[in-house]
């Protein structure tokens, strides 16, 4: 979760203070995510650092201490908008522990690969249940939370038939006949 971006995009609605920023976030994300409000002084910290936003005005907290708002720059405002138009691509490289554990499995004759890929689908299937079910419950709208659950009702799904892939796949090391054309 970028909590950079999310601030730079909280912030292109006009100044805010820390805990104002915490408080949008927490709307926003009807309360979904927790975001304390060292995670946000420490972004709002980088981000003044980075110029891509600069102290706007002191206003009167809800504590009755004074406290700075922030405002974007030129260049916050930039970033922003390149960050709308592009498009979130997870990492190549990012080390998937089920890959891990069943790229290593195939190769241990101890392991009986079968069962593991039969584990994991039937815990797939039961979390996938599980958000079903939980998703019946939510609004018909694009809530942070909506949107989270459907995220991983797809993923799971996506999950079930790679094992199913899988299972379907030779074992290293022997050479599964060709087809002919």
């Amino acid at each position: 979760m970028s909590i950079k971006y999310s601030i730079l995009a909280l912030l292109a609605k006009g100044p805010c203070s820390a805990s104002q920023l915490q408080n949008q976030f927490r709307q926003v994300t009807d309360e979904f995510w927790p975001l304390n409000i060292g995670q946000v002084t420490q972004t709002i910290s980088r981000l003044e650092r980075d110029a891509l936003i600069e102290p706007a005005e002191q206003i009167i907290g809800a504590n009755g201490h004074p406290t700075d708002t922030y405002r974007l720059t030129d260049q916050g405002r930039a970033l922003l908008a390149t960050w709308w138009t592009e498009p979130v691509i997870r990492p190549k490289a990012e080390r998937d522990e089920l890959v891990i554990k069943v790229a290593l499995a195939a190769h241990f004759d101890e392991v009986d690969l079968i069962a593991l890929l039969d584990r994991q689908r039937r815990a797939a299937i039961a979390d996938l249940r599980a958000l079903t079910i939980t998703s019946r419950d939510l609004p018909d709208t694009r809530t942070a939370e909506r949107l989270q659950v459907e995220r991983r009702i797809h993923d799971l799904e996506s999950e079930v038939r790679w094992l199913d892939r899988v299972e379907a796949l030779s074992r290293p090391g022997t050479h599964p006949a060709t087809k002919e054309a």
